[in-house]
């Protein structure tokens, strides 16, 4: 079912981002919804840096929504390639087999469940992912493989992406995404922006407010847990300030690094909504099914995934129950409701605490939906 978007849709949307820009000293923020190749609201506002404006050509950080686009490429190799996701890694990486890792399956392993949250091997860099993938393939996994526990590999997740990328198609994540996706679509998304966009990009901003007492914060406090060590290995700690540098946002960091429009995080997941010429719709129903529900180790919140997207099971993307998609750090969220055909972005450089959406970012789910706060 399509439904159609009026102008009261976009009366609301529009009041709640001119809202969000009055309350928010700095930094700016864009929207954009799409359905289809038709965008139904594009919006922005605020500045992208210091005397700067954010236009509608400002790209920003994505941070973890990049998991998504990546999810995306990894499901795209398979299907050109005739793998099913009970295919083993193995199979595909032999050296992954090592530690009993052997009969882990792509499934468990896109879904968070294959139990390598957390690289064991300290001191790596988060832009050497040969040293980084050959750590991963070696060390055995954090809980015991074909449970039913699951946690979320802030870090690891794209390496491990990009490398099963690299083995069935021969090409990198960012190769692969810029060939089968981001030419031939026109987007504004890179995993590593080219040196000719750098001045373009908007400076991401620290969260001003403290976070507020949680289980999670608590144990990312604990330099040991594997909350910590998920969000902080390889490459320790990434403050706005490391990751606002020229170095990092050249680098491709498949987990993390993704720079993006709103228009065009929107418009890929537009494309994802509805049947289109890159998937079928056996890979589509992969993105929309749900293979890990419940308490995630890492993010000690419900969670559930599917093959590589966060999936709808706990309200992150409002009323759609086959919604799917990905939020990032601070904020961001792209996803897709097949439901109605649309693609929701939402990127601000002002962060605020926390790896999951915060109250800013729902006020927006609840706008596209008309829901009540309560809701």
């Amino acid at each position: 079912m399509v439904r159609t978007f009026d102008p009261t849709d976009a009366e609301r949307i529009t009041a709640a981002f001119h809202s969000l820009i009055a309350e928010t000293p700095q930094g700016g923020a864009a929207f954009s919804l799409w359905q289809g190749e038709k965008c139904l609201l594009s919006l922005h506002g605020g500045e992208a840096s210091p005397g700067n404006p954010w236009t509608k050509k400002t790209p920003c950080l994505i941070w973890s929504a990049s998991k998504g686009v990546a999810a995306a490429c990894a499901l795209h190799a398979l299907q050109e390639h005739d793998l099913a996701l009970e295919t083993p890694v193995s199979r595909l990486w032999p050296d992954f087999a090592a530690e009993g890792k052997e009969h882990i399956t792509l499934a468990e392993l896109f879904s968070h469940r294959a139990g390598l949250a957390a690289i064991d091997e300290r001191g790596l860099s988060i832009t050497d992912h040969d040293s980084v993938t050959k750590a991963l393939a070696a060390q055995p996994p954090n809980w015991a493989p074909a449970s039913e526990i699951h946690g979320y590999g802030a870090r690891t997740f794209g390496f491990l992406l990009d490398e099963l990328i690299r083995r069935v198609s021969g090409m990198t994540l960012a190769d692969y995404w810029n060939k089968v996706f981001r030419k031939p679509l026109d987007l504004d998304l890179w995993f590593g922006v080219p040196e000719s966009i750098l001045p373009e990009v908007a400076t991401v901003i620290a969260p001003k407010t403290p976070p507020s007492p949680s289980d999670f914060f608590r144990a990312f406090g604990d330099p040991n847990s594997l909350t910590r060590r998920a969000l902080s290995e390889p490459g320790g700690v990434l403050t706005p300030s490391v990751m606002n540098t020229p170095a990092m946002r050249t680098a491709s960091i498949s987990s993390l690094g993704a720079i993006a429009t709103a228009d065009a995080l929107a418009r890929f997941y537009s494309l994802l909504a509805s049947p289109n010429s890159f998937f079928d719709d056996k890979s589509r129903l992969q993105m929309q099914t749900t293979l890990s529900s419940g308490l995630d180790r890492v993010l000690l919140e419900q969670t559930s995934f599917s093959a590589g997207f966060m999936t709808n099971d706990f309200g992150v993307y409002g009323p759609s129950k086959s919604a799917f998609g990905h939020p990032g750090a601070g904020g961001s969220l792209g996803f897709a409701d097949p439901q109605l055909g649309l693609g929701f972005a939402f990127i601000p450089s002002a962060m605020n605490p926390g790896a999951l959406p915060g109250v800013r970012t729902r006020k927006f789910v609840h706008a596209l939906y008309g829901m009540e706060e309560s809701d």
